[in-house]
């Protein structure tokens, strides 16, 4: 064994190349650790370890190859992220092969590390002399600002770190002051301030961080008891609806008749005031339901004296087609159309530019819909106001926050039978926990075949279905008004604090 170890010393000592690719394997294994914090297995103390790691080295590193270092860290991040549940959904999708589905998904990943690693060169080229300011406050500000763009651009902040703390009763309070980016914020000065430990390490230091700590964790204890919404209205029975029927793909006849069919059944089988079935549950628009259906659905409707809510295909002419929620009581007016399609699987995002014609070439399944105006009120139904959002929408959380402030009730229908059993679904609904919190209200969460959930106010999952298998999720809901500071501000605040941050480099 000796005589192996030092082999590999020599073969490293010697081979400048073998060294290079070694370490930025490390490196890439590195950001791999991040998603262990976030579902299933949602380590969350783990994403103060990574971050820890990530910040030492990258100060450690100075300028040399900076932008290298910070790129393969979240390249290896973004791999574990998304890297297996986007190419199974290009496959699903787009019905494209393996080939393509992994081309697109390593286009994104390629894209995505290009914000980290634009951010570890501006960190290393530009940052004071103060460590302290630059590990503690710069950081920070320039990694929340990548989180801010994506959150505002493509491909969107799926995996904002500070998601990872939504079952953290020490950090929840910061959810509905700040939002999920202020959390990011925190986990990252906090790693900061171990990694600058880690450099001045000395029976003084430890004492001021210990300190430093204790303080914070009081006022974000503090914080997080602050209730900034109250109950209003009568309570409601709701029922929320899971078919767990892949109702798009190999669509057909037998398709729609046994997903009639399941939905009747479950209707049938709960007493509730609202029912609830999910994202465009039926496949196609209701006008093409089996005639005398919908006459059905209405007698269930008006023997239990409830409202059925469902996720449709709203077609206004050849040219032009939405998708969103009717209420069954009045089809020809949707409560709720999509503002934000979803990329690759309500519209192309590669028209007119030059990958158009190679996905034109592989597959003829993009949709083409279009997208419904940013503000629409919020439906009054039962004496409760529902604010809806559907799919992806729930992981864009000042769209959320500013759709909700009049409403007491959040609901999100969604398919995400596309990603089959990756652990896209978990995330999923780690997303919901986080427009829970930063509202203060319900926030209801149906499935086609899963998750479907009920989370209260505080970010809590009061019950939920097994995946994959039909059943309904019965509970009774209590409204809320009020507007919590994030709702009043947005994202506003971690945008202004982090800019400034920022800019002192440029002044000193």
């Amino acid at each position: 064994m000796p005589h192996f170890i030092n082999r590999i010393k020599s073969i490293l000592n010697s081979n400048k190349l073998i060294r290079t690719l070694l370490y930025y394997l490390l490196i890439l294994l590195l950001g791999m650790t991040a998603n262990l914090a976030f579902p299933p297995h949602a380590i969350s103390f783990l994403i103060f370890i990574t971050m820890t790691i990530f910040c030492y080295f990258l100060e450690k590193r100075g300028n040399r190859s900076s932008f290298w270092y910070g790129y393969t860290f979240y390249l290896g991040a973004v791999i574990a992220f998304i890297g297996y549940w986007f190419s199974y959904y290009f496959r699903l999708q787009l019905g494209c092969g393996y080939l393509l589905s992994y081309l697109l998904t390593s286009i994104i990943c390629l894209y995505t590390s290009l914000y980290i690693g634009i951010i570890a060169l501006i960190y290393s080229r530009y940052k004071t002399r103060w460590q302290w300011f630059n590990l503690l406050l710069l950081l920070p500000s320039l990694w929340v600002i990548t989180e801010l763009m994506r959150g505002w651009f493509f491909p969107r902040s799926w995996y904002a770190l500070g998601y990872t703390q939504v079952n953290n009763s020490l950090l929840r309070g910061w959810f509905p002051f700040l939002g999920v980016y202020s959390v990011s914020w925190i986990i990252l000065s906090l790693s900061g301030a171990i990694a600058y430990l880690l450099f001045r390490i000395n029976q003084k230091n430890v004492i001021r961080l210990l300190i430093g700590i204790f303080i914070f964790l009081g006022g974000s204890t503090i914080l997080g008891q602050i209730n900034y919404t109250k109950p209003s209205g009568t309570p409601l029975t709701i029922a929320l609806l899971q078919p767990s029927i892949f109702s798009s793909k190999n669509y057909s006849l037998q398709t729609l008749y046994e997903i009639e069919t399941v939905s009747s059944e479950l209707l049938t089988s709960n007493h509730a005031d609202i029912y609830v079935l999910p994202e465009t549950v039926f496949g196609t628009n209701y006008h093409s339901l089996t005639p005398g259906y919908l006459e059905q659905l209405k007698t269930i409707a008006a023997i239990n004296n409830a409202e059925i809510l469902f996720g449709s295909s709203i077609h206004i002419n050849q040219n032009t087609k939405y998708t969103g929620t009717l209420k069954l009581s009045d089809l020809e007016n949707p409560v709720y159309i999509k503002h934000n399609l979803v990329p690759f699987g309500e519209y192309n995002p590669l028209k007119d530019t030059f990958m158009e014609p190679l996905v034109s070439a592989v597959t003829d399944q993009l949709s083409n819909y279009s997208a419904g105006t940013n503000k629409q009120a919020p439906a009054e139904i039962k004496g409760q106001k529902f604010a809806f959002n559907i799919c992806y929408e729930n992981t864009i959380n000042d769209f959320v926050a500013n759709s909700t402030k009049d409403a007491t009730i959040i609901l999100n229908q969604s398919d995400l039978s596309w990603y089959g059993e990756t652990g896209m679904k978990d995330d999923f609904l780690q997303f919901s926990q986080g427009r829970a919190l930063e509202t203060q209200r319900y926030f209801l969460q149906d499935g086609n075949t899963g998750d479907t959930a009920i989370i209260n106010p505080k970010g809590e999952i009061e019950s939920s279905i097994t995946p994959f298998v039909a059943g309904t999720l019965t509970g009774t809901i209590q409204g809320y008004i009020g507007i919590t500071p994030f709702q009043v501000v947005g994202n506003y605040p971690i945008w202004i604090i982090s800019l400034l941050i920022i800019g002192v480099i440029f002044f000193i």
